[in-house]
Parts: C-alpha cells; structure tokens; sequence
C-alpha cells in the first residue's frame, strides 16, 4: 500500500456547477479516489485518501477548484483540467473556504489571495493577510506569530500593516468619514467603503433594506439598525449564476461577516434581479453516510415562518 495519503475536500454543496464538461470523483482498489471526466478520462489520478466515497460517488464536481491534502506535501489546490493551481493557506489545522469569493494561498512562505475560478488576484508577496472581510483585506510585511506567551493562540506582532482591496490596490486611508459605512480604525483614521453598485444592484439590496427590521427581529440582533449591513459580495458568474449578499456588523475597527455566526443568513439572488433566497445548510441522513446539502428559500417564505416561531 502507499505511504502517500491525502483528505479530500468535496465542496459540492456550496458552490456553482461549471458549464465545462461533468466531472466526478472515482475510487480505485476501494480506497484511491481521484477525478475523471463523463467520457472515463482521469483527471486527477487517484490517492489513498481518508474519506468515504460513498459521500461523494454519485455527486458531479460542482467546483472550479478542486483541493486535495496530500498529508506528506500538504494540501493542493487543482483546476478542472488538473493542472496544479496553488498551495491553500494552512491556519488552525484547516484552510480557508472561499470568502466573498477569494480564499488564500501559499508560495514560498508568502501568502497571496485566488478567486474561485483558482486565479491569482493578489500575488503571494506578504507575511500574512486576512480573510476577505466586508471587501477589505488586512496585510503585514515583517509581522511573525509570537509564541512566548501563548503556543496554542499566539499573536501576530510587529512588521508594517495596511488595507488591500481584493483586487490588490493599498487602500488610503482617510482623516475624515466621507461615508457612513466607513470603518473607523485607531487614530481617528477610516478605512474607505468599498463596496460601489449599479442601479439594478441598489434595487436588489433595496429589497433587503426593507426587510432589515425583521431580519434583526428574528437574529434577536441588539445592536443599532444602522450598524447592520447588507453587501453584494459575489456577482453572477457561469458557475455560479447569482448575486451573493451577505450581512454585515459594523463595529468599532471592523466589520464582522455572517459567515462567522451559525445562526446569520446568506442570502441569493437570480441574475436578473427577480427571485430572492435565504441559504441554509441540511444534514442529510443516507443508509451509509451523511452529509450536508445547501438548501435555498425564498427570503419572504423564510421571514413570515421564522417571525411566527420568534411569537411562539
């Protein structure tokens, strides 16, 4: 048996499906998994991997990035010919999923930002940066992880910090707030808004504007109305062919994105502005396995259940 093992992360409910050819996960000798193509065509040659692949074995690969984690080289990042990609971002024994479309990546001890179609939209030339947050990306050049005081959580000190946006430009910061959504940082300096709209986008987030006051009633959110946030973080693509909006809490310093809490929402909408969705994950039960299945709800269906449960 080979000493080579990989995990296997199949991503196939949260993402678009790519209008390129089908492709799947196989197994081989019970226990290698690897991609073909519909034709039979391998893809990804198979590895030893610790998984089922009763999880994934009937499921077409919805992704443009396919990522393994091969134990001895670590994790890899794959497109939907093969071709290697990149090496994802290793932090707290995982690494990043996508958000607000982009997720990180590792080249020679840098760290660098991919979108998901597995292109480099910030080269790898930093120390560390952060997650795509509220369209903003925190970054130190000369900064290192000081474990002296503790090993298990230590804290990114020194070297030279500053904004990206996710298309890699310094943002300026700014003396004065020139708008509300303006993040106020230390020393009375603001991080500039970022987000910029057309008019059928403003018409979407209008929708959920008039809608905030019940989706705070039924988060048992206790913070100002105008502290909450609603952002189109992903625009209509082939593989993925809705506008994401995403709830934001705007604090002192920073923003904080839905995706940090369990209980905050998603949202889609269709391409043409038309059908409005809430998103939420299942947990499936099947005779061998289970597994989790992204669902969506129409936003007004989902708002008029959940206020009659809040009453209950």
């Amino acid at each position: 048996m080979k000493s080579l093992f990989c995990f296997l992360f199949a991503l196939t409910s949260l993402h678009g499906f790519s209008q390129t050819e089908k492709l799947f996960y196989y197994s081989e000798n019970d226990s290698l998994i690897g991609v073909k193509n519909e034709k039979g065509q391998v893809i990804i040659p198979a590895k030893y991997c610790l998984m089922s692949f009763a999880t994934i074995k009937n499921n077409p690969i919805k992704e443009n990035v396919i990522l393994f984690w091969i134990a001895k080289e670590g994790p890899k990042a794959y497109d939907r010919k093969g071709n290697f990609l990149f090496t994802p971002y290793i932090f707290d024994n995982g690494f990043d999923d996508f958000q607000e479309g982009c997720m990180r990546f590792t080249e020679n001890k840098k760290i660098g930002l991919a979108n998901k179609n597995g292109t480099v939209v910030i080269p790898a030339k930093y120390d560390w940066i952060s997650p795509v947050t509220f369209g903003i990306v925190n970054y130190c050049n000369g900064c290192y992880w000081d474990r002296s005081k503790d090993e298990e959580h230590p804290a990114l000190v020194g070297g030279t910090w500053g904004y990206l946006d996710k298309a890699g430009n310094e943002i300026a910061l700014t003396r004065i707030r020139n708008h509300p959504k303006d993040i106020k940082i230390k020393n009375n300096e603001f991080i500039p808004y970022q987000f910029r709209y057309t008019a059928k986008e403003i018409g979407i987030l209008d929708f959920f504007e008039k809608r905030k006051e019940l989706i705070i009633t039924i988060n048992h959110l206790v913070y100002p109305k105008e502290n909450f946030s609603f952002e189109i973080t992903e625009r209509p693509t082939e593989s993925e062919p809705y506008y994401i909006i995403r709830s934001f809490e705007l604090l002192e310093g920073y923003a904080v994105g839905s995706n940090y809490y369990d209980d905050f929402q998603n949202f889609k909408v269709s391409a043409d502005g038309k059908k409005y969705y809430v998103t939420h994950i299942d947990l499936v039960d099947h005779k061998e396995y289970s597994e989790y299945v992204a669902r969506k709800t129409e936003v007004d269906k989902w708002i008029q259940k959940e206020l009659r449960a809040v009453k209950k």
